[in-house]
């Protein structure tokens, strides 16, 4: 039996094949490489492959720990953000929970937004994580070098958001009184570079609270192995968050719930997750690093 392309037969491509040797013709024929033309000579070149799906989720390719499919009941609505008054309510909304004044505008919130989109939306490879819900968050300069000790505090602004958005309901801490010198960066997550920063200044980033739906903790820290500079793991950054955008990330029951998967809490065997319910937010710590659930994400933070 013949095979055609255009007026190619088996024998034309079989030529080919052993002509481009077995391993590149597999490689083309998998996406993994691309043949251009640079001038007058054609050139063998990888594939540039998008990281990130058309719903904004990280494509799990070649991931050792656990994944599985995002449940898609669980999702999140993007914020209007498109006039300065929406980025001030959201930086009266920080300084109001955290008793402080970062000294931000809503001019440079807003143009550090649209710096950082642009970046993204330039870049093919991360291009549809802006698909999915991003928040503009303000990073205030640390208090303290106890990561532990500056996560209560977060956590006291998260409680004072949130039972301001929602009078009928509850934030419980379940941790309270644990945090203090038993919080400490994931090596690897790149969290420590957010750290360093915020020791110096406030930072302005986006972060992306669920392209990582489905994964577990351990896959969450993996793929930040092949993401690009740029990109860090959540953890300081989700209460922050949380606090500037409890309508969003606490909505309720439908809620993926989130995991601060960049950090660890009393020793490399637990990690932190808040959760949302139909009347309550719970902040929880977890010995299941291991487990996907479908329900609950990571998040990402880009500074650019």
């Amino acid at each position: 039996m013949s095979f055609y392309i255009k007026d190619w037969q088996a024998g034309d491509l079989n030529a080919l094949v052993k002509n481009l040797g077995e391993e590149v013709a597999v490689q083309i024929k998998n996406g993994k490489k691309i043949v251009v033309r640079e001038g007058d000579e054609l050139v063998l070149k990888d594939a540039i492959r998008p990281l990130f799906d058309k719903h904004d989720r990280r494509i799990p390719e070649g991931l050792l720990a656990n994944v599985c499919d995002a449940n898609r009941s669980f999702r999140l609505d993007q914020p209007v953000l498109a006039q300065k008054a929406d980025y001030a309510n959201r930086i009266l909304r920080l300084h109001g929970c955290f008793s402080i004044d970062t000294g931000v505008t809503a001019e440079q919130l807003k143009a550090g937004t649209e710096r950082l989109l642009a970046i993204i939306r330039e870049n093919s490879q991360i291009a549809n994580i802006v698909n999915g819900v991003y928040l503009p968050v303000v990073l205030p300069k640390l208090v303290t070098d106890n990561l532990g000790a500056e996560l209560e505090l977060y956590l006291a602004g998260v409680n004072k958001s949130y039972i301001r958005t929602f009078s009928d309901r509850k934030f419980y801490n379940r941790r309270k009184g644990t945090l203090t010198n038993e919080v400490s960066v994931v090596e690897g997550s790149r969290h420590d570079q957010l750290i360093e920063r915020m020791k110096q200044e406030l930072v302005i980033g986006l972060h992306f609270p669920n392209p990582l739906q489905g994964y577990s903790f351990n896959a969450s820290r993996e793929q930040m192995l092949t993401l690009p500079e740029g990109f860090i793991l959540s953890g300081m950054d989700t209460p922050i968050a949380m606090a500037m955008y409890p309508d969003i990330l606490a909505r309720g029951w439908n809620t993926p719930g989130l995991n601060l998967a960049a950090l660890q809490w009393q020793s490399a065997d637990f990690s932190l997750s808040f959760r949302a319910y139909a009347v309550k937010l719970d902040f929880v710590g977890t010995a299941f690093l291991a487990d996907a659930r479908g329900s609950y994400s990571g998040g990402l933070l880009f500074l650019g």
